[in-house]
């Protein structure tokens, strides 16, 4: 089975000891107490750093799981890797799994038990494996869903509910899941009510937090990495633009130091000459068309000053997604996606 991790390490001196806080502790706060969580973030926001973080990264997790570091463990699966069929998502998450207790004493499976199905066989892997963490070894799992949006779309709806029963087992105060997507898991499940039919998505319904962009500070270390990486460093001062024109978005930061690196640009229209390159419109329309639609038109509509009252609270919502820092002032997390909207996305 091809199921070969997306996830490759990434290099201890990128992050600082408290990069995202706070979305870290709340992953290990969860996980040592058996609990679900879910959060919805924007295209590029550095969504598979914290999954890096938390699957790699042992001193990161030491600091908020302290001597239960070695007992609680983390299991990923890439989402964007799924071919569609409930029997991979299965390979890809035992494969995950065994992953996560690699240094641990492996489960055994019979191979004389005869399946009716591949995806049966796989399935009841899963559940063995599970049961054999959290019962036999008596240790606490957490199995992150990420970029889940189009399995949540998809479906079918008992293959979803498969997680609940994972859980129900006996295993519901040491198995819990980390849901990474771009849109609102309710809505992307909504033409088989997933939202009413769904005991998967009861663990994490009144769990559900905005993954925000960089902190200043996180976005920050990010750049002076990867310009310490560089044979000749760009000055602190353009460090300091690139951070202002970013916004706090990890793609589009890298994107523009990139572009800097190989060209400087002109002194003055630094705005309208990086929105102009077809690398800066391809992230910012990645960020764009993983919104809801409605946000989408919304957002539009405010960056050309043609908002409707019925827009309020689908302002709101990107207000506390972390991309609308003022709504009066229409002021968006970076100028450079905020030039996009107002003269180069499509109306």
């Amino acid at each position: 089975m091809n199921t070969t991790s997306e996830y490759s390490p990434a290099s201890p001196s990128r992050y600082l000891p408290t990069y995202r806080e706070r979305e870290l502790a709340l992953c290990c706060d969860y996980a040592r107490q058996g609990k679900s969580l879910c959060f919805v973030g924007v295209a590029g926001s550095g969504k598979s750093n914290i999954v890096k973080a938390l699957t790699q990264d042992r001193a990161i997790k030491a600091r908020y799981l302290g001597g239960e570091v070695d007992a609680v463990h983390f299991a990923a699966i890439d989402a964007n890797t799924w071919q569609g069929a409930p029997q991979h998502l299965w390979e890809m998450v035992l494969s995950a799994l065994i992953d996560a207790i690699a240094t641990l004493p492996q489960p055994i499976f019979d191979a004389k038990i005869i399946y009716l199905s591949e995806e049966e066989k796989m399935r009841r892997r899963v559940q063995q494996t599970i049961d054999h963490i959290c019962q036999r070894l008596d240790q606490r799992l957490m199995i992150i869903l990420d970029d889940f949006d189009n399995v949540l779309a998809q479906g079918p709806l008992p293959m979803l509910e498969q997680f609940n029963l994972f859980r129900s087992a006996g295993n519901r105060e040491r198995l819990s899941y980390l849901v990474f997507t771009k849109r609102l898991p309710h809505v992307l499940g909504r033409r088989f009510e997933f939202e009413t039919r769904c005991k998967f998505y009861d663990l994490f319904r009144n769990d559900i937090f905005a993954l925000e962009p960089y902190t200043r500070a996180d976005a920050s270390q990010m750049v002076h990495h990867l310009n310490r990486q560089q044979a000749e460093p760009l000055p602190n001062g353009v460090l300091g633009t690139i951070l202002w024109l970013g916004g706090g978005h990890a793609r589009l930061l890298k994107v523009i130091f990139d572009s800097w690196v190989k060209q400087a640009p002109p002194s003055s229209n630094q705005i309208d000459y990086f929105v102009a390159q077809a690398d800066v419109q391809k992230e910012c329309r990645r960020v764009l068309l993983g919104l809801h639609p409605q946000e989408q038109e919304a957002a539009l509509r405010l960056a050309r000053g043609q908002s409707r009252g019925d827009d309020d609270d689908t302002l709101d919502h990107l207000w506390r997604r972390g991309l609308l820092l003022d709504i009066a002032q229409g002021r968006w997390f970076s100028p450079l996606w905020a030039e996009y909207l107002r003269s180069v996305a499509p109306a």
